[in-house]
């Protein structure tokens, strides 16, 4: 996949609020509560609402996520994900879980308005192993996101609480966040990282690439 240089402060000015975190997008995310040995449910809609998309509907719209197991030694094995009633259901057996959605349609350009045309790639991560093209990986209390291993520096992170109470945050020069988790239960983090960086995806133009990831941790 071809990646160009991080937008420039002067295109981003153009741009203005049309690339912004929107947080009521949707987003992948990754659950099991079973430890190493159970299956993980990949879901697809908004984490903070408790909404969770089904099949048929806009779960169809996730096209072949690409899934990579990750044992404890660090042996990575791909595995499919099979589309259930309201989430993809995931082989156990790994102490991380990386997801990829690369297919996914263009977004079209919509209203008076219009936002730059999109390709979207969204990532979903399950314990700290292995890497994504958008990472994030947690430790000493903090967060850290990266765009094919560097920092990404004042970025929008979102952590959403069991819930639903989200807590906006924005990275320092090093792509850092600190990461206060209080009641128990699962806490997803999401980021969204764009470029501008003009393509063309099953025929069709695009002229940004949107990528979007969560990392999912149990306190």
């Amino acid at each position: 996949m071809k990646i160009a240089a991080i937008i420039p402060a002067t295109a981003v000015a153009l741009l203005g609020g049309l690339l912004s975190f929107n947080a009521a997008a949707h987003a992948l995310w990754l659950e099991n509560d079973k430890g190493e040995a159970g299956a993980s449910k990949l879901y697809f809609g908004e984490y903070a609402e408790d909404r969770r998309e089904a099949s048929p509907g806009k779960l169809d719209n996730i096209i072949q996520p690409l899934v990579i197991v990750i044992d404890a030694s660090g042996a990575e094995k791909l595995v499919d994900a099979s589309r259930e009633n309201n989430h993809f259901a995931i082989p156990g057996g790994g102490a991380t879980v990386l997801v990829q959605a690369l297919k996914q349609p263009i977004r079209e350009p919509q209203g008076e308005n219009p936002a730059p045309v999109q390709r979207r790639f969204l990532y979903a991560r399950l314990g700290n192993g292995g890497s994504l093209p958008l990472d994030i990986h947690s430790s000493d209390n903090l967060l850290r996101l990266s765009f094919q291993g560097k920092p990404v520096p004042k970025a929008e992170v979102i952590i959403i609480a069991p819930n639903g109470w989200e807590k906006h945050l924005h990275t320092n020069e090093k792509g850092e966040v600190p990461l206060t988790m209080l009641e128990p239960g699962l806490y997803v983090v999401e980021a969204k990282h764009e470029l501008i960086n003009p393509g063309n995806f099953e025929g069709k133009a695009y002229a940004v690439e949107s990528h979007k990831v969560t990392l999912s941790i149990y306190r």
